[in-house]
């Protein structure tokens, strides 16, 4: 049953989801898909959530300040609710075991959706660069390196479980390391090759442009400028036939 939502992300995608490391560029893919293409995009950080929730809980707190996951049948409500009211959306974060993934693949096909999965790589080295400079209190060595181990242990079961289910996910997989705007640029280029061939063969009207400001150092801001005034003509062309 199709709940009453915004019109699908380029008329294939109910939901997005990126998963990844904290530190490995989650947040500033999220910044720049709203900023470039998606502004009014619904989006959260599973991990914001519960930051906000731990002001009221004392147990999530002390679960987040020791950097311990929290209950998988808390955490898929949490998501499922989230979802559920914010179609097409954005969640970061989840899932994160292969309990939470089945849960998802439940919700999925219950909902009949096809959601966007973005799966961010990122070295150690650089996750902890970024932590450190961004100061925050939960970002402690002692919790980056547990939050670490956590994920080398349970992200391949959890992609494992996502790349059996093609009928309900597409997987892109983005190096994490690299500028964040080269990360965009990436991740704009395996859209295109996930849009229907179909709506390239009437785009001979599409008005955006290619320009690169005097203040840029390098030319991805406009490629991704101009990918994404693409991506919106055809969203909009999509919105005018429905």
């Amino acid at each position: 049953m199709k709940h009453n939502r915004k019109p699908l992300i380029l008329e294939k995608w109910d939901f997005m989801i990126l998963l990844g490391e904290s530190g490995g560029g989650k947040g500033t893919l999220v910044k720049n898909i709203k900023h470039y293409w998606l502004d009014n995009l619904y989006s959260a950080s599973m991990g914001d959530i519960f930051r906000a929730k731990a002001k009221d809980d004392p147990k999530i707190k002390e679960l987040t300040e020791q950097g311990i996951l929290v209950d998988d049948s808390v955490t898929c409500q949490i998501f499922r609710e989230f979802a559920l009211s914010h179609t097409p959306g954005l969640v970061d974060g989840f899932p994160r075991n292969r309990q939470q993934t089945i849960d998802l693949i439940r919700f999925i096909k219950e909902n009949n959706w096809r959601v966007l999965l973005v799966d961010l790589k990122c070295s150690m080295e650089k996750i902890i660069e970024r932590l450190l400079a961004r100061k925050r209190s939960d970002d402690n060595l002692n919790i980056v390196y547990k939050r670490h181990t956590d994920h080398n242990n349970l992200h391949p079961v959890v992609m494992e479980e996502i790349k059996t289910r093609p009928d309900l996910f597409d997987v892109i997989t983005l190096d994490g390391n690299l500028n964040s705007e080269v990360v965009f640029s990436n991740f704009l280029l395996d859209v295109l090759r996930l849009v229907d061939m179909l709506y390239f063969y009437d785009m001979t009207d599409v008005d955006t442009t290619f320009a690169v400001s005097d203040d840029e150092t390098s030319i991805n801001p406009a490629i991704n400028r101009w990918i994404c005034g693409f991506l919106r003509s055809i969203q909009k062309k999509l919105v005018e036939n429905e």
